[in-house]
């Protein structure tokens, strides 16, 4: 009851401030069973405590047409997270979705209306409950630097849906997803900062209808870095709205190491590390929230196109399938075991499937090769050696029929 009282105040101090509400006060909700993990758990029996380890905290739950059974698990997600707990739900349903990497674009939203109809399903559903909402993973980065996704309306159809999501209820929090690579100039920082400002321009409370934006999400880029583009961030806000108080979250769930250094790779990265659990207590003011959005060992896709780099564990599974080598791999480099919560599982070394790995060579890869042109060597030496004695025998024979052909009758005897 005290929950109701305190989420009521915030909700007017929201609506009061024509402002995305603040929930980080309020506990988030565990949310549903991952249900790559409970088929993981049967078939990878190795690595049932970690899964049971990691099911103890919040996995983000993907609003995504992607995934035939999104409803239903919509429904299960917002039964099983009551007013006294906050979800994290990810929108990604743009149509063309993924347009660079076409390893997600799956789906059936193909145009603006099936777009319009999968965020207002969303919107009903959800009600005027707490929810954290990530919109949009990668699409406002995207639209600022590759055509396919200005052509096919990233911002247009995020634009005319975000009121949606914010109009109708002031306990929703939203952060529009930007991709790390945004920042690595002044030039698209402003431009970020002008695309937000656009994106909010429908809705009734203008660019305070978001609460910020989300960094990291499904990549390896460690937290310390993530706050430094979220200051970043609020100095261009700051420059171009007078407005420099958005908040970020930041997704953990493999980013505990970061990637090896001067790699950019974002498909299966052999270098992922599980990180800090989600939680709202990050001691920094400009961060919300620690997020899992991305399922650790869940695959980013076959990885398998001519510009992935050997950084990335290549032939995985489709995206969203469980990947046990990449689990088991960032399990043992990550959190838990290095606080000595959980045990190593010591399955693979980190260059179980290459030759070289940042430059250094894999002497597993060196002596399976050795191995190989010592069976080649050993294996022409015989043959030669069949050969030769074959020709041997042939040309005996053919000496003795010469010889017999002009020995006289006599000499036979």
């Amino acid at each position: 009851m005290q929950f109701s009282v305190s989420l009521a105040a915030a909700a007017a101090v929201a609506l009061f401030q024509g402002a995305s509400a603040q929930l980080t006060t309020f506990p988030l909700c565990k949310g549903n069973p991952v249900p790559s993990y409970s088929q993981a758990a049967t078939q990878y029996p190795q690595i049932k405590n970690a899964i049971t380890k990691l099911n103890q905290f919040q996995f983000a739950t993907w609003w995504t047409d992607n995934n035939p059974s999104y409803f239903t698990e919509m429904q299960k997600l917002l039964n099983n997270c009551n007013d006294s707990s906050v979800p994290t739900v990810i929108v990604y349903g743009l149509p063309n979705k993924d347009c660079k990497a076409a390893f997600s674009n799956l789906g059936t939203n193909r145009d603006a209306d099936s777009y319009s109809k999968f965020i207002s399903d969303l919107a009903d559903l959800v009600g005027t409950r707490p929810v954290n909402y990530i919109f949009e993973p990668d699409a406002l980065s995207l639209s600022l630097e590759e055509p396919c996704a200005a052509n096919s309306g990233y911002l247009d159809n995020m634009m005319a849906t975000l009121p949606l999501l914010t109009d109708g209820n002031k306990n929703a929090s939203v952060y529009v997803d930007v991709g790390y690579w945004s920042f690595k100039t002044d030039e698209l920082t402003g431009m970020v900062a002008q695309a937000i400002k656009q994106l909010t321009s429908k809705t009734a409370a203008g660019a305070s209808a978001i609460r910020g934006i989300s960094l990291g999400t499904s990549n390896y880029r460690t937290t310390s870095d993530m706050v430094a583009l979220c200051k970043k961030f609020n100095e261009a806000t700051t420059k171009l709205m007078k407005k420099g108080d958005f908040k970020c979250v930041v997704d953990t769930s493999r980013n505990y190491l970061g990637p090896a250094a001067g790699t950019g790779e974002w498909c299966n990265n052999r270098y992922a590390a599980i990180g800090v659990p989600p939680t709202s207590n990050t001691s920094n003011d400009l961060i919300d929230y620690f997020l899992w959005l991305k399922t650790p060992g869940e695959s980013d896709g076959q990885c398998n196109t001519p510009e992935i780099t050997s950084d990335a564990l290549k032939n995985g599974p489709a995206a969203g399938q469980f990947f046990e080598k990449a689990f088991s791999l960032m399990w043992d480099r990550g959190y838990f075991v290095d606080k000595k919560l959980g045990e190593k599982l010591n399955e693979f070394s980190i260059d179980v499937d290459q030759i070289k790995q940042g430059g250094n060579t894999s002497w597993v890869a060196i002596g399976i090769i050795a191995a190989c042109c010592i069976i080649l060597i050993v294996a022409g030496v015989l043959i030669k050696r069949r050969n030769d004695a074959k020709q041997g025998r042939a040309r005996n024979a053919r000496t003795i029929d010469a010889e017999a052909a002009v020995r006289k009758p006599y000499l036979s005897l």
